[in-house]
């Protein structure tokens, strides 16, 4: 499904000029200097064709070649009417053996003036009238080339606009020799359904993050194993050479065409592209979304477009299937796609790939912000801070599974994708990895208490409000609530005692004991506050009583069944522990505001 879909796709691109696709045969490549020949095919001069950027830099000229990008390996491949100066000219590269560049460019003359009767064109014959004249020594006779560096040139005929490789009768010599091209058995394609030569090699995909610079491979075998009745290479996935072409240059458009920044995006170590069937705003404001997540409109977002993108993606969250529309014009029958891919050596493996209809996707979201909707920690009142994320992107809440500076699982990132896409029961490793690390580094913070939620809710099937609960029943949730307040407790005593606060709390020495077992931990945890509620004032030792009395009627968190928490149990503890420390940082932060204004 991953081929054919972008298959299809290359029809809708090559298109939109917007992305610059090449047709079959043909390749963008940078071109950084043109040999100007006389019709007769003397040497007219040698141009710079860099242009200047909107920073005032010379860069190359992105020119549509006959070919793909140039060929690797130490072997001697000359293009068609395009090269280096190594092969268009000669030049010897410096620390290569003598001749390196001699031979290159005499298979390069070979190449054209072999087929100088075929192509039966003037231009062409000029270029061949060239190349048969031309020696490397002349080089030096052109210190341009020297500034220049050895990039791609091209080939031009004095008084026309475009360069040789343009005239039209000679791409359509081109594009006949390629459609007849293929060293490949004549077999039913996968991805058309023709009879058609199959492509010995694919398409290299180029802009995955940590994969060769030169690309690496979608499609390929390497292994006997994988080599059912002796068909090697690619021969075991039998895809024409066209089809091969069209799928390969519809990913790379998404992955570093001029576009890829509305496709493109990154998730844990894949590198993600995302796309619909036809045009759409979605495509637009997806990876937006995915990227920063859903702010709460205080204008903190990278930009004004990016936060206009986003806050029309979150109104449609928001408002529900009366504005799928505003996304897509269609959206019951509009199909999205979402392939993340991650290096594996010279070849790419996929981490997830994902399908559907437009709608049914904006459904799927609704449902995993509404499971992950938990009170924030930090608003927008809180100073300076940049407030928490009403939807956080998902990077966000697959970091909180690793240490900081590591990288998340890359099997959890696709499987996390696949649940928040399809809609599917989270993976029970998020809950896993999430408690562990809340174990390890005693932090609770906004995302991890939402990643926590929804994995309760939807694989748990457990009734979690998204703020303090003070109803529940639930002996783990009173125990995390309990033991916020009693670290509130300890906080305040000391900052009466000393006028500082407290840098390390009973958080960092019991919070997993009574987290996994709270029987043991807490009898002594309720003796120590016992001590510091004396150094609290008078009305604040009121205040606390009846937070603690109203827990304590619910259960008494002293008279525990079981010795020890599941890691359900677990989860649960979490969140009452964080609910309650946001409503007395609330309660807090309410009374010194009350203060001021007085």
């Amino acid at each position: 499904m991953i081929l054919q879909s972008l298959h299809r796709l290359y029809d809708r691109l090559a298109e939109d000029p917007a992305y610059e696709m090449a047709g079959h045969g043909f390749s963008a490549q940078k071109i950084l200097f043109k040999v100007v020949l006389h019709p007769d095919g003397k040497l007219f001069t040698m141009d710079d064709m860099r242009v200047r950027n909107g920073k005032n830099q010379l860069v190359a000229t992105l020119m549509e070649v006959p070919g793909e990008a140039k060929p690797s390996g130490a072997g001697i491949n000359p293009c068609f009417l395009w090269d280096n100066q190594t092969y268009l000219l000669g030049r010897q590269p410096d620390g290569k053996a003598d001749g390196f560049g001699a031979r290159r460019f005499e298979a390069f003359r070979e190449r054209h003036c072999s087929i100088e009767a075929a192509i039966n064109h003037p231009d062409f014959s000029a270029v061949c009238r060239f190349l048969a004249a031309w020696t490397p020594a002349q080089i030096q006779a052109h210190p341009i080339l020297d500034e220049i560096g050895p990039g791609f040139g091209v080939f031009q005929i004095l008084g026309k606009p475009g360069s040789v490789m343009e005239e039209p009768g000679i791409r359509k010599w081109w594009r006949h020799n390629q459609s007849n091209q293929g060293d490949g058995p004549l077999g039913q394609c996968l991805l058309s359904g023709e009879f058609a030569p199959i492509a010995r090699l694919h398409s290299k995909i180029k802009g995955v993050s940590g994969a060769q610079a030169s690309g690496a491979s979608m499609v390929s075998f390497n292994d006997r194993a994988y080599e059912s009745y002796g068909r090697t290479q690619s021969f075991n996935s039998p895809v024409g050479e066209a089809a091969a072409f069209r799928y390969g240059t519809a990913l790379n458009a998404l992955l570093g065409g001029p576009q890829s920044g509305k496709h493109r995006m990154g998730i844990g170590d894949a590198t993600c592209v995302f796309w619909t069937d036809r045009d759409t705003l979605l495509e637009d404001s997806f990876t937006a979304f995915a990227q920063v997540g859903a702010s709460h409109g205080d204008n903190t977002s990278p930009d004004p477009g990016t936060q206009g993108k986003l806050d029309t993606f979150q109104r449609a969250l928001h408002q529900g299937r009366k504005a799928y529309a505003d996304l897509a014009a269609d959206p019951e029958h509009t199909r999205f796609y979402f392939l993340g891919l991650a290096p594996n050596a010279a070849r790419l493996s996929v981490r997830f790939f994902c399908q559907g209809t437009v709608s049914g996707l904006l459904d799927h979201l609704r449902q995993h912000q509404q499971d992950i909707a938990v009170v924030r920690q930090f608003e927008i009142q809180v100073g300076k801070r940049r407030p928490d994320s009403v939807f956080p992107a998902f990077w966000e809440l697959l970091r909180e599974t690793a240490r900081r500076g590591d990288h998340p699982s890359p099997q959890l990132g696709g499987a996390l994708m696949r649940s928040i896409m399809d809609g599917n029961p989270y993976p029970e490793a998020l809950l896993t990895s999430l408690i562990r690390r809340v174990m390890t580094d005693r932090e609770i913070n906004y995302l991890r208490a939402a990643a926590i939620k929804a994995v309760l809710i939807r694989n748990h099937h457990l009734a979690i409000t998204s703020m303090l609960d003070t109803t529940s029943t639930d002996s783990a949730y009173l125990h995390g609530r309990l033991f916020a307040v009693l670290e509130k407790i300890q906080k305040e005593s000391h900052f009466e005692r000393t006028g500082k606060r407290l840098e390390r709390t009973i958080r960092e020495t019991y919070f997993p004991g009574a987290c996994a077992r709270p029987a043991a931990t807490f009898p002594r945890i309720e003796q120590l506050s016992v001590i510091h509620r004396r150094h609290l004032r008078p009305g604040r030792k009121l205040q606390i009583d009846q937070i603690l009395g109203e827990i304590k009627r619910s259960h008494n968190p002293g008279n525990v069944a079981n010795p020890s928490h599941t890691l359900k149990q677990q989860g649960v503890f979490i969140l009452g522990y964080y609910h309650q420390r946001k409503a007395l940082f609330t309660i807090t932060r309410e009374k010194t505001t009350a203060a001021a204004v007085a």
